[in-house]
């Protein structure tokens, strides 16, 4: 490259070779141009949902972050479900101009083309819990009309999901807590006609009646005790005559004290079977509490949840509201097509540059004297001036114009890819 050691000499390979130069650099420009052009356009359109808290809060389930942050799940998984989509592709007739494409890839093309995201407070990034403000729906399609329509149907389905994802969670709630309570209230009822019988049943061995019980046992075993020395003062007094009439009262007052032992063998086994008794009773007793404090819970969620349905019913709970409408957009966001065209011009020139550099350097003629010092050592006693033939002079003119028209082309279209719109 010391035959191209200075400006002067680079200028001068440039203009002997202004043709190459000049056809390698249109060739790039209508290459790149054809190619930026080529390009098939996308448009795309934001939509923008807002998230409204309920103006009157409940505390039925999880927390409201958590509810609403699971709602705003379910809504996406819905709403960018395989057969959603598959019905707006068949509505707008998307990917139309692709007969082979199967189902399965225009809905897997529409998932890479729509997208649904959350937006929150950006300071409050970091906490993962925190509740979005809205839902941002974002389309890009080659068609704006067609990306604006895309992008409105998402909003309706997501507005649509809301409202009956909303209603039907309100009403299964009610269902379930008044089925709840309806079983709860015959478990009740059944359990407190089991403890009423049970305490009728087995009211002498509760704490109430055994006291009166123990009190009849002390009066039993001392009239057992009177007639016990009733007999022995009766056989004492009689050891010799016993007639009938003495046999049928040592009867008659056996007999009473044989009543009085059973009467008194009921009353212990009575006092034996207490603490049974009171041991199913307290068990009974806990479990009807338990029913009860269900009972409770669920008719407190039960009022709860027809709170709920009836914020639902009148538009008092958290509720989507759109913010902005999808227009269609009026610049294609991409390709660059300005962008793509200006690298295509620059890279022409280059190339066009070094295909001069190895013409020269397959040439290795020495054209000036300050090459032939630096080339050889030798200083130039005599420089013969080129003399030029008319028809030299007239290439040498064609090839400046060519040279200068091409460059101010050059400019011009770099020019207009930069500022042009």
């Amino acid at each position: 490259m010391n035959r191209l050691a200075t400006i002067d000499e680079l200028l001068s390979a440039v203009l002997r070779h202004i043709v190459l130069l000049a056809v390698v650099v249109a060739i790039g420009i209508a290459a790149s141009l054809f190619y930026a052009l080529s390009l098939p356009r996308e448009y795309e359109t934001t939509a923008l949902i807002q998230i409204e808290q309920p103006q009157v809060q409940q505390s039925l389930g999880a927390a409201p972050n958590s509810q609403t942050l699971q709602q705003l799940q379910i809504i996406e998984q819905r709403v960018m479900s395989r057969g959603n989509l598959l019905t707006i592709v068949n509505q707008e007739n998307l990917f139309g101009e692709l007969p082979d494409m199967s189902e399965s890839d225009k809905v897997h093309a529409l998932r890479e083309s729509a997208q649904v995201t959350r937006v929150s407070d950006p300071t409050l990034a970091w906490r993962p819990d925190i509740t979005p403000t809205a839902l941002s729906i974002t389309v890009r399609l080659g068609d704006p009309e067609l990306a604006a329509r895309v992008a409105n149907t998402l909003v309706s389905n997501v507005l649509e999901e809301s409202r009956q994802s909303r209603s039907q969670r309100a009403e299964e709630t009610l269902a379930f807590f008044e089925s709840e309570e309806a079983r709860l209230s015959i478990e009740i009822d059944g359990l407190e006609g089991e403890l009423a019988d049970f305490k009728r049943n087995n009211l002498n061995s509760l704490t109430g009646g055994l006291a009166a019980q123990r009190e009849q046992l002390a009066l039993l075993e001392q009239e057992k005790l009177v007639l016990e020395r009733e007999l022995l003062e009766l056989n004492a007094g009689n050891r010799g005559a016993r007639n009938n009439i003495f046999i049928s009262r040592v009867e008659q007052l056996e007999q009473q004290r044989d009543l009085l032992a059973e009467r008194i063998n009921v009353i212990l086994e009575l006092e034996r079977r207490a603490p049974d008794v009171e041991r199913e009773l307290s068990r009974q007793e806990r479990e009807l509490q338990k029913l009860t404090d269900q009972y409770q819970v669920i008719t407190r969620n039960q009022a709860e949840a027809e709170m709920g349905l009836m914020l639902q019913a009148s538009q008092q709970g958290e509720s989507f509201r759109v913010l902005e409408p999808a227009i269609p957009p009026e610049q294609p966001i991409a390709p660059n097509r300005k962008r793509i065209a200006f690298m295509g011009c620059v890279l022409s020139g280059f190339l066009g540059i070094l295909l001069v550099a190895i013409l020269e350097l397959r040439n290795p003629i020495i054209r000036t004297e300050n090459q032939l010092e630096r080339q050889l050592g030798l200083r130039a006693v005599a420089v013969i001036p080129n003399v030029q033939v008319a028809h030299e002079k007239v290439w040498r003119k064609l090839t400046w114009v060519v040279g200068i028209t091409v460059f101010v082309l050059a400019v011009l279209v770099i020019v207009a890819l930069v500022t042009g719109r």
